[in-house]
């Protein structure tokens, strides 16, 4: 049986993307103090041997031990892992951290796929595989049953779990002072990304995306909507009070009327094409168009950081 063990990947990517929005003081968002969300939760608890636990997204308690062999599953753990953890601890990334602009730190690694058999995931002896939120439950089932341990992470709703993320990573690797100062470092970095641009009027951007004849956002609870403000943008669909990768027609994108369009490198002229939305006025010259490297804005995880400084370069320093 197949199963996807990027499951949570595989939804992003279905709609051309990987988090409660936040972004800098510049609009009226800004990331809350780190703390405990759905995933990740903490404090760590104890198992009735005593064992220290951390529970997951699922409320599964899963051991604080000393891990030796630990896989990766999502794009999130990727880079926490890649960044934190000894190498010689990690028994694989995903497939897809390869094609992303940091693929130079998963070399020499096998890669998993996002439809690997349970057999292939097994045949790596991993003692922790970390998830997100949509894996599915009887192939944790079968990897338990094999004595594997799966950490669900939760839901990808940008900064305000990311952070909690890398604080449930580092307390699994036995380095939450390592994984702590990472978070903090990574929220004040974004923080910092459009400083020069306090107090200046911000523009209204839309992301979007078209797959055949389907428009695509991404709004609040997203790493877009993240990536948006830390750059100094406002983001109109959030503004308007969409969530997630809503499905937009041509006549919303026309009623949300962006100053900015933010698209996937070499989309934008498809979306001008779409029906009615040559009447959009990024499309008739009268706003920004801005093409952000793909893989770069599908990353959920501390790329986002990345993502806004492109974005802010592209943008602000024209």
């Amino acid at each position: 049986m197949k199963v996807d063990l990027l499951n949570a990947l595989g939804l992003v990517l279905a709609i051309g993307a990987a988090t409660l929005g936040a972004g800098v003081r510049l609009p009226s968002t800004e990331v809350a103090v780190v703390r405990a969300t759905e995933s990740a939760a903490e404090p760590v608890e104890q198992l009735p041997d005593g064992t220290r636990a951390l529970r997951d997204a699922r409320g599964v308690l899963v051991p604080l031990r000393p891990y030796q062999r630990i896989a990766s599953g999502t794009l999130i753990a990727d880079r926490v892992l890649a960044d934190l953890c000894e190498p010689d601890r990690i028994v694989a990334f995903t497939r897809y951290a390869q094609k992303t602009p940091s693929a130079h730190r998963y070399t020499g690694k096998p890669a998993l796929g996002a439809r690997d058999d349970v057999e292939r995931v097994l045949a790596l002896k991993p003692e922790l595989i970390f998830v997100n939120d949509l894996i599915d439950a009887s192939y944790v089932a079968r990897l338990h049953d094999h004595g594997v341990l799966v950490f669900d992470l939760g839901p990808m709703r940008g900064v305000s779990t990311l952070l909690p993320n890398i604080r449930a990573i580092g307390l699994l690797l036995g380095a939450p002072e390592r994984a702590a100062r990472y978070a903090d470092q990574l929220q004040e970095r974004l923080r910092n990304v459009a400083w020069e641009q306090a107090g200046l009027v911000q523009p209204r951007a839309l992301y979007l995306s078209i797959y055949g004849d389907k428009l695509f956002g991404a709004a609040a609870e997203t790493s877009y909507h993240d990536v948006l403000a830390y750059a100094g943008l406002r983001d109109a669909a959030a503004m308007a009070g969409l969530r997630g990768w809503p499905e937009l027609s041509a006549e919303r994108v026309l009623g949300l009327d962006p100053d900015v369009l933010i698209t996937r490198v070499g989309m934008a002229p498809l979306i001008c094409r779409h029906p009615g939305l040559d009447q959009l006025r990024t499309c008739r010259g009268e706003g920004r168009v801005v093409e952000l490297d793909g893989a770069l804005l599908d990353d959920p995880g501390p790329a986002l950081l990345e993502a806004a400084e492109a974005l802010h370069r592209m943008y602000w320093r024209r």
